[in-house]
């Protein structure tokens, strides 16, 4: 059994992974550790470079059912006592992973950890994004963190309803409300290079998984088009909390204005789609206990 398995998802995007897989190569070297590569992409680029570069990587074949799914699919190759997640387009700097075998070794009864990721290089105006997580947050993107593979076995990993986003928030969320503590390792650290700001109806894709997550949560189909409108708006405008006014960022606000568009002209589909579907079965217990987020975290 490895010590732990890397698990990177990945969808037609060869040249990222890539470049990751480059950035871990000298650290695995000394290690025992496995680096999973589950491949949602739709043509064989990805797992040509893989076989011709990375021989050693093991490959799973993704559903192509979403991010959640594609890293389900890869943690279910995984041997490692520990599973050790990022994304492919990440970057992990040198002592990334030392860091983290170092922070396992010293768990204790602590299951959970993540690093550092840093957006590079600096934001100029709104037109770019990455996440971005500089100390300790108790609901944290996927993009670097570790899990033991009993708990995340435990909680039959993430939700593979959500998509294409917001899985992972859910997932945390989750193991917070399993009062699972986490700790922080600075020195675990990852770059993630700033990428363009989708489409308004691509952005706009990403508040249905809050349609599910907030029916989970207690909220009725009757309340939740105008609690959920009102929370959309007040995030699309805290975005611009600290932003300069140049041209880009107008350019950005027309992008997030079309957003808000595409966002109330697709809700009663989603309201349709999801209002009598069923409900996680770990939500429904949490309602009971009342330990559920105020106002269905909106």
């Amino acid at each position: 059994m490895s010590i732990a398995s890397i698990i990177i998802p990945t969808c037609n995007r060869p040249d990222d992974l890539a470049r990751c897989l480059r950035a871990l190569a000298s650290q695995l070297e000394q290690q025992s550790c496995e680096v999973i590569v589950s491949d949602d992409s739709r043509d064989e680029r990805t797992r040509e470079m893989l076989k011709k570069d990375f021989p050693a990587v093991k490959i799973a074949s993704g559903p192509r059912c979403g991010p959640g799914a594609n890293r389900n699919a890869g943690a279910r190759l995984a041997s490692g006592e520990w599973l050790i997640f990022i994304d492919d387009d990440v970057i992990p700097e040198p002592g990334f992973l030392s860091a983290y075998l170092s922070a396992f070794a010293a768990a204790g009864n602590t299951s959970i950890f993540h690093g550092l990721t840093e957006a590079i290089p600096q934001k100029t105006s709104l037109l770019w994004e990455a996440p971005e997580v500089l100390a300790l947050l108790p609901c944290f993107p996927s993009c670097n963190f570790a899990i033991r593979r009993e708990l995340y076995n435990k909680t039959d990993g993430f939700d593979e309803r959500y998509t294409p986003a917001f899985e992972d928030i859910e997932f945390a969320s989750r193991l917070q409300g399993l009062g699972e503590a986490c700790s922080f390792v600075a020195a675990a650290a990852v770059k993630h290079p700033l990428r363009p700001l989708p489409c308004s109806r691509k952005l706009a894709l990403r508040w249905e998984p809050r349609v599910i997550s907030a029916l989970d949560l207690g909220a009725s189909p009757a309340a939740l088009p105008l609690l959920l409108t009102k929370h959309v708006a007040l995030v699309i405008a805290s975005r611009f909390r600290g932003a300069r006014c140049s041209w880009a960022n107008a350019r950005a606000a027309l992008v997030f204005a079309g957003e808000f568009a595409w966002f109330l002209a697709m809700l009663p589909g989603w309201l349709l789609r999801h209002a009598g579907a069923g409900r996680s079965p770990f939500w429904e217990l949490q309602r009971s206990l009342g330990n559920t987020p105020f106002r269905y975290g909106l």
